[in-house]
């Protein structure tokens, strides 16, 4: 077992050499540049479905826990103009912010009794139900967003689409957000330092992490963090720039530490009930969109998202903090460890946790050489199939 572990711990240690530095601004917005013409409705060809439907117009209820000017929902709003166009007009969202319809908590609940038709459902927040999803979250597997968006959803049919379903609902996407940082209010660059603080991190195996980094670990609704930060209920929160920006992190924080442990699945749900009831035309173009708006959403909502939070954060006097490369070594080793008690956890249980950790390994390495306009090409011509049912 401990040739494993260090094995693993090298390809972590590889993996963070990749992480260590992100791209300036300007090179990942010209890097992006093609998933802001998809949102902005230029591509000649998004590889829709030919529209037979001749029908009314069908309208589809989106209920979200976002501020609608955050950077998330500016690009959602932007996505349904697109599935709007792929639709010929057929297919239009109706969207609610806020949690004006039910809590970010809420969202499995939420689609399976149809008082939405789609929204978020983080399986994050509570991970017992998911255990092979919960996968995705484990430190070091994927180099950015993207990669685990596509990897996830290749690899959905195979091993999480049931875990959904059992749940009531069906898997719309699977967005990847880009990695999680520390904000806080004092600095937190090393274990010594790590020790003992309420850190809001999550269920499943982000709970783990922290636990094994010696941390106290919090699960919180993110509606929650700005106040418990404020109030000293949590030590700091671990959640990306993009959120930090839409909950106003920043303004209850003076301290952001960049902290290279992983990437987090962000999953939306449909209602079953609602989806079934669509023309099998109308479901296939609504399925193909998905597959391209969860890869420009771990994009631009995400990746550029919180290039450019960082950078106002740190416009605003937000005092930023790295980890020291040697330090950075003692955190490696014991993720190794997570990652290895996490496989013999859910092997002992009868879950194929072996095969789909390398599997997740085999297919990021061969993503990884991709550039950002490649995956959303890739995405495009040839979508992931068996998220979810295409037809009735």
């Amino acid at each position: 077992m401990r040739s494993l572990v260090s094995g693993i711990t090298i390809a972590l240690m590889l993996q963070s050499a990749a992480w260590a530095t992100d791209e300036p601004l300007a090179e990942m917005q010209k890097n992006m540049a093609y998933a802001m013409e998809w949102s902005d409705g230029k591509l000649d060809n998004y590889g829709a479905p030919e529209v037979t439907y001749d029908g009314d117009p069908v309208t589809l209820n989106f209920s979200s826990h976002l501020p609608e000017q955050s950077a998330q929902a500016r690009f959602l709003k932007k996505s349904f103009d697109v599935l709007n166009k792929m639709s010929k007009g057929k297919l239009s969202v109706e969207a609610r912010w806020s949690g004006t319809v039910h809590s970010v908590s809420e969202g499995f609940e939420a689609n399976r009794s149809g008082i939405t038709d789609m929204s978020s459902c983080f399986t994050f927040l509570n991970t017992k139900n998911f255990p092979l999803t919960e996968a995705l979250t484990l430190p070091g597997l994927f180099p950015n967003a993207g990669v685990l968006s596509i990897v996830a959803e290749e690899l959905t049919d195979e091993y999480f689409r049931e875990e959904f379903e059992r749940q009531g609902v069906y898997l719309q996407g699977i967005t990847g957000s880009v990695r999680f940082n520390l904000f806080s209010n004092v600095p937190i660059t090393t274990l010594e330092e790590l020790a003992g603080k309420k850190v809001r991190s999550g269920t499943g195996v982000n709970q783990d992490v922290f636990t094994a980094l010696g941390a106290v670990p919090v699960n919180m609704s993110s509606a929650d963090f700005f106040s418990a930060l404020q109030r000293g209920l949590l030590d700091a929160v671990f959640t990306s720039d993009t959120a930090a920006k839409s909950f106003r992190i920043n303004e209850a924080s003076t301290h952001h530490t960049d902290t290279p442990i992983n990437h987090t699945p962000l999953e939306f749900c449909m209602s079953p009930r609602r989806i079934d009831a669509l023309p099998d035309n109308l479901r296939e173009i609504l399925y193909v969109w998905a597959r391209q708006r969860s890869q420009a959403e771990s994009q631009l909502s995400f990746t550029l998202a919180s290039a450019e939070a960082r950078e106002e954060f740190i416009e605003q006097g937000i005092e930023y903090h790295t980890i020291a490369p040697e330090e950075y070594k003692r955190w490696e080793a014991i993720f190794a460890d997570v990652i290895e008690a996490y496989i013999v956890d859910g092997e002992a249980k009868g879950l194929p946790t072996r095969k789909l950790v390398a599997d997740i390994r085999e297919r990021a390495q061969k993503y990884s050489a991709m550039s950002y306009k490649e995956l959303l090409e890739t995405t495009i011509n040839n979508p992931a199939d068996g998220v979810s049912p295409r037809t009735n």
